[in-house]
């Protein structure tokens, strides 16, 4: 059934125009049923929603909307929230926002990847923001650059406003802020805590596990502390062409951004912040752009003080 649901939507089409005879409607509601009672087993829930992912919008939405419910396991939360998220209706968007306040960590990324990936729904999430639901430290360097460098010019101007207290301020000045670190001496051990906080999630350290959607950091070492630190603070200065970003559009409204790993007549595939990898059909793709910088951006040095970046430059130049 998954693989029937991913055919019908490259094709445009949907269950409820395949199946005109109902012949699934009664599998559709044993899944409904799993996916809403919460002393079933996890891994029994996860497939079930899955199967919803295939179901209409008026069999998955009861049991679907219950998973974002306070005390759901993050997984459970996370995968309604994909599932959900296909549905493009003012519903789904109001309810993953009103939810957003008992989210565990884990979900609240997940949701806000849903959040951004559509202009209407990055505009309610902006609008949650000014509100006071949302708070704009929750959101990461990677999500404010995409709202703050979106592709349209009224969620740029209402980002300016929402997240004004978190926009990283200009390059000149956080250089001269942290240049001090190139020169004194550091802990690698510290820095090694730095990178598993705040480098992990796109970057491997020689021995040290990583996700690797950037460079090994052993590979850039001999750039030397004054090159490591222009490339943290100025990731966009200089990128190798294999770590470019594009800005992928969908014929459903989708917007992702991440390195292309793969496009042919088929389709492509996106690697994206996190090592997720997003796969589309050539026929659902509508248009790809790239302005020529790094997916890693401006402002992660936020929080960190002169002396954790001194930790970080050591921990990478003793790789």
């Amino acid at each position: 059934l998954r693989a029937l649901g991913d055919g019908l939507r490259r094709a445009s089409t949907t269950i409820a125009k395949a199946d005109t005879a109902q012949k699934l409607t009664a599998l559709f509601t044993h899944a409904a049923k799993t996916v809403a009672d919460s002393t079933s087993p996890t891994p029994a829930r996860l497939a079930a929603i899955e199967l919803l992912d295939v179901a209409t919008y008026a069999q998955s939405r009861e049991p679907l909307m219950a998973c974002l419910a306070p005390g759901q396991p993050a997984a459970i939360q996370s995968a309604a929230i994909k599932s959900l998220a296909q549905h493009t209706i003012p519903e789904v968007t109001a309810a993953l926002i009103r939810a957003w306040p008992h989210y565990p960590t884990a979900t609240k990324e997940t949701a806000l990847a849903t959040l951004v990936a559509r202009e209407d729904r990055a505009t309610a999430l902006l609008h949650a923001i000014k509100a006071g639901t949302i708070k704009p430290t929750e959101l990461p360097a990677t999500q404010v650059q995409s709202l703050t460098h979106h592709k349209s010019p009224s969620v740029i101007a209402l980002a300016r406003t929402a997240l004004a207290s978190v926009i990283p301020p200009s390059r000149a000045e956080v250089t001269i802020t942290f240049q001090p670190a190139v020169t004194a001496a550091g802990d690698a051990s510290r820095g090694r805590i730095q990178f598993q906080t705040r480098c992990i999630v796109c970057h491997q350290a020689g021995s040290v596990a990583g996700i690797a959607v950037g460079p090994d950091l052993l590979t850039v070492k001999t750039r030397g502390r004054d090159g490591l630190l222009t490339a943290i603070l100025e990731p966009h200065k200089e990128v190798a062409p294999q770590y470019i970003a594009y800005d992928v559009t969908t014929k459903d409204g989708n917007a992702y951004a991440g390195i292309i790993t793969r496009d042919d007549a088929t389709g492509l595939s996106l690697k994206i912040m996190g090592g997720a990898e997003v796969v589309l059909a050539r026929a659902n793709v509508r248009g790809s752009r790239s302005s020529g910088k790094s997916l890693m951006p401006e402002g992660l040095e936020a929080g960190i003080s002169v002396q954790d970046m001194d930790d970080l430059l050591t921990f990478i130049e003793t790789l």
